[in-house]
């Protein structure tokens, strides 16, 4: 039986004080308890930037790579060790920027790893660069006149990559974010766990108030039917309004 408090090593966290990454940190330790994942049976793997300090403060084996790398080398550790509960911690841009390309290729292989995107909507550790998911005409230290394209929907993306589970949370939805973490370390091939984190720091938008006070759970359907999944995936997600979260697709 994992014990929790034996979780957290004595590393300084280096977030800042009101970080919602402090919140993700905690849901996956609750995780680890829930799905029985002994630390010496499991390895955190992340890139570079501000979600990417999560291995060095949780009592895990965790490398801390290079900058989209994150998935091949999660990769190279579960084939070495494929007995080992393998995850991802990386952010919006680390995941869907540099490290798109091997985002689509594990999802379409169905690699049995977990990835979780701790999405913020920018380039945080920059000091607010667009990133993939930030909204259109939003304002970051590289695009004053506002970012010229749409945000990238990544649950969308992960169903149509052919992740095998997909999920959305909020970082704040303490509860809820633990429960998905751990079913999706139990599923066996590709899951894809998308957290609405955002970044207290640098974001003025609306999204943290969004992210803490306008999210609601997807009403109940048949997550293994691809096209509804899609199309609830399509119909669920608002940059200035409501987010729905929750369990949107699982196939064996």
């Amino acid at each position: 039986m994992t014990n929790k408090e034996d979780m957290v090593t004595d590393a300084p966290v280096t977030w800042c004080n009101a970080c919602s990454f402090r919140e993700v940190s905690g849901a996956i330790i609750d995780a680890l308890e829930l799905s029985n994942a002994a630390p010496s049976e499991t390895i955190i793997v992340s890139g570079i930037g501000c979600s990417s300090r999560l291995p060095f403060f949780i009592n895990t084996y965790g490398i801390h790579s290079l900058h989209g790398r994150a998935i091949p080398v999660a990769i190279g550790a579960k084939l070495a060790n494929n007995s080992a509960n393998v995850l991802v911690t990386a952010g919006d841009g680390d995941l869907f920027s540099i490290g798109m390309g091997h985002f689509v290729h594990a999802a379409q292989k169905n690699i049995d790893i977990t990835v979780l995107c701790l999405d913020n909507r920018m380039y945080a550790m920059t000091k607010n660069q667009s990133s993939p998911t930030s909204a259109q005409g939003h304002r970051g230290s590289l695009t004053p006149q506002g970012k010229m394209e749409d945000a990238l929907n990544v649950v969308e993306f992960a169903i149509n990559c052919g992740a095998s589970y997909v999920a959305r949370v909020s970082a704040y939805q303490n509860e809820l974010c633990s429960r998905i973490i751990a079913d999706a370390m139990l599923h066996q091939g590709f899951s894809f766990v998308h957290i609405l984190a955002p970044c207290v720091t640098f974001d003025k938008s609306e999204f943290p108030g969004v992210a803490k006070n306008r999210i609601k759970e997807v009403e109940p359907f048949d997550v293994s039917d691809k096209r509804m999944s899609l199309q609830n995936a399509l119909l669920t997600y608002s940059i200035t309004g409501e987010i729905f979260t929750g369990l949107f697709y699982r196939v064996k």
